[in-house]
């Protein structure tokens, strides 16, 4: 087995070159070759089984392949976002994602042991081989942006949907949505030369999607995305690798027209295809008719031989979509729902207040509002799963809920295969079409015939969802119905609830999928006392525009602000910066006037402190430098004292801006 490891050609950053790789018996894929420069915008896609997992691996270096080769250019460096949670140990979320992939760390360490050493042995200060370490040491900090890395951390932290209280608390404190934030934000903050992100929006609300999406946008390396969300990827990606049959296909374009392409493609295959089948049977039946005669001998060989050379045409397994139906919702009132000062309390803590709220029949509702806002709570509440702790709510004549939510994943019978379980909710209907209905939520095969005991959790949800699709109810409650879902069986869900006939309530952060459903846009807005619910005025459409414009806002506000990038962060987007300190009530003019002067000389000082600490790490990265022993140890000596100041003049400017707002 060869190495997935070498050194790059100078056209790519990491090339593929022939590769093969297979599992057992099954071939993966073979003779697979492209490449990924310098900003490339690519996106991962293939039906389940493919091969994603195993291709990533092995651009990582994690894993070998059979035949061919992975090769690198010299120093690349890659950050990547696998589905499962990464192991934190005991820190804040501060400390990290400051941590980055762990080399800052090993950095500082060797910075503070050189120093030490400095500081206590006159023959160390003299010695020109940790001499030249140490400034070896300080350029890399300096290409890790050392100085401005806290600033840059709370602002990535801040787009992750963190707020100022959360950096200082422990990991185990959060739960794994929140943690796999954290690990999303260690992995941007690097700023490596190529991002593999798997299903980075998983478990993000949509403004933090937002703000990924304008990150990404301007980030100056390199990037590859699995993700089964296709707005997202229209939005980012300039070219799509599709692994399927065995093959590596490279499509130019975005999402849409990698579908309008593959498309074109698969039409000329399958005349292809045809024509070939069509020429094996004629010769084929020559040789059976004829084979066997001597006259004809000869020629029945030479057939026989074209049928050895030919290169047989493989088609991509038929996924062709199989369409959907809900049952007819049965008849219910005209209100659906009524609400009546309502709120929801758990001990102490009030979540809602004051909720009044009439839903009507075949409203099409999406809940929106920040993770943590109490979407899922307020589903539940909807569903009759939570009664209000005051006020009313109350369902309407002859309502019959259908209620999606991980609860209802975790209650199916693990005794039953999933075949057994889907054939319980709709026992009249042919098993060919219960089949046909699993297939669609990727069970085919033999993988019906899997106890559900067995299932992963993605699996338990996508069985909870093509149970609901075989449930009669007027009134569907969907909480992130897509998120375990592949494109193709999105666009099944999708249809069967364009064509449902009830009513329908949402949460969901797949702008795609919501667009085409709903009518109305209800969003929770936290407060201190307990969130208010407020419809919104407008289509999905305009709540998007209106989100979109109030982050384009906020970052062109806080663009031009000292600590908003430099250095490797040039890489990606000038970030977010959090709010620091809560402004005071009702300050006085004077004072205002006080802090903005005060605040003005800050940045100031700043500014000239950061140039001359740029002048200081220029020249203790010079070897030559060091031939003056005296000097160098003036220069670090000088080179700490900047750094102190810097974070102190720093603080104060945070706290500035807070108090200004």
């Amino acid at each position: 087995m060869r190495s997935p490891l070498g050194s790059a050609k100078a056209e790519g950053v990491l090339q593929l070159i022939q590769l093969s790789k297979q599992f057992g018996s099954k071939v993966l894929f073979e003779n697979v070759s492209a490449q990924i420069a310098a900003r490339s915008r690519i996106a991962l896609v293939g039906p389940n089984g493919a091969g994603k997992s195993p291709m990533i691996k092995m651009l990582l270096g994690h894993e070998g392949c059979d035949s061919g080769d992975v090769t690198r250019a010299s120093h690349l460096s890659i950050g990547h976002l696998a589905q499962e949670l990464p192991k934190f140990e005991a820190r804040t979320i501060l400390e990290e994602v400051m941590r980055l992939d762990g080399r800052r760390e090993r950095l500082q360490n060797a910075k503070k042991d050189l120093e030490d050493d400095f500081a206590e042995s006159h023959e160390a200060a003299s010695d020109s081989e940790k001499l030249e370490r140490y400034g070896r040491i300080l350029e890399e900090l300096e290409s890790l942006d050392e100085w401005t890395l806290e600033s840059r951390a709370r602002q990535v932290l801040s787009g992750m949907g963190f707020s100022e209280a959360d950096f200082s608390r422990g990991l185990s404190e959060f739960s794994g949505g929140w943690l796999m934030r954290v690990a999303l934000a260690r992995v941007l903050l690097a700023a490596p030369d190529l991002l593999i992100l798997d299903e980075p929006t998983n478990h993000l609300d949509l403004e933090s999607l937002l703000w990924l999406e304008n990150f990404l946008q301007r980030w100056r390396g390199a990037f590859l995305l699995v993700s089964h969300d296709r707005g997202f990827l229209n939005r980012m990606v300039t070219e799509v690798w599709e692994l399927d049959a065995r093959r590596l296909t490279v499509y130019r374009g975005d999402i849409d027209s990698y579908a309008t392409q593959k498309a074109e493609r698969m039409a000329v295959l399958t005349a292809q295809y045809e024509g070939q089948q069509a020429r094996i049977a004629e010769i084929e039946d020559f040789v059976r008719r004829f084979g066997a005669k001597a006259t004809k001998a000869r020629q029945a060989q030479s057939r026989l031989k074209e049928l050895d050379r030919m290169e047989r045409i493989e088609m991509p397994e038929d996924r062709s979509q199989v369409r959907f139906r809900f049952p007819p919702a049965p008849h219910g009132g005209r209100e659906v729902v009524t609400i009546q000062n309502a709120g929801l309390a758990f001990g102490e803590k009030k979540l809602y207040r004051n909720i009044n709220w009439v839903l009507q029949r075949g409203s099409r509702v999406v809940i929106a509002g920040v993770n943590g806002a109490g979407k899922t709570s307020l589903l539940r509440l909807l569903s009759g799963a939570y009664q209000p702790t005051e006020g009313v709510l109350r369902h309407g004549h002859e309502i019959k809920v259908g209620y999606y939510a991980q609860i209802q994943a975790e209650s199916l019978d693990l005794s039953r295969t999933v075949l057994q379980e889907l054939e319980a909710v709709a026992p009249d209907m042919p098993i060919s079409r219960v089949r046909a209905l699993a297939g669609a939520f990727l069970f085919t095969g033999d993988a019906v015939d899997k106890k559900c005991a067995v299932l992963s959790g993605g699996e338990k949800a996508r069985v909870a969802l093509a149970k609901l699709l075989l449930s009669p109810a007027n009134f569907l409650v969907l909480d992130e119905p897509t998120n375990h879902l592949d494109m193709e069986s999105k666009q099944v869900l999708l249809e069967a609830l364009q064509d449902f006939d009830g009513t329908l309530v949402l949460v969901s952060h797949d702008r795609e999928f919501v667009a085409p459903l709903v009518d109305t846009v209800l969003e929770i807005i936290p407060k201190a006392g307990g969130s208010e619910i407020i419809p919104q005025i407008g289509s999905w459409d305009d709540y998007l525009e209106r989100k979109q414009k109030e982050l384009s806002e906020r970052e062109a506000r806080l663009s031009s602000l000292p600590g908003a990038s430099g250095g490797a962060s040039s890489k990606s987007t000038p970030l977010q910066q959090a709010p620091q300190t809560a402004a005071p009530k009702g300050p006085s003019n004077n004072q205002k006037k006080a802090w903005e002067k005060e605040r003005e000389k800050s940045e100031a000082d700043i500014a000239k402190l950061e140039g001359r600490q740029a002048e200081l790490s220029g020249l203790l990265s010079d070897p030559t430098v060091y031939a003056d022993k005296t000097r160098a140890m003036a220069l670090m000596h000088e080179q700490r004292e900047l750094e102190e100041k810097l974070l102190k003049l720093m603080d104060r400017w945070e706290e500035l801006c807070g108090l200004l707002g």
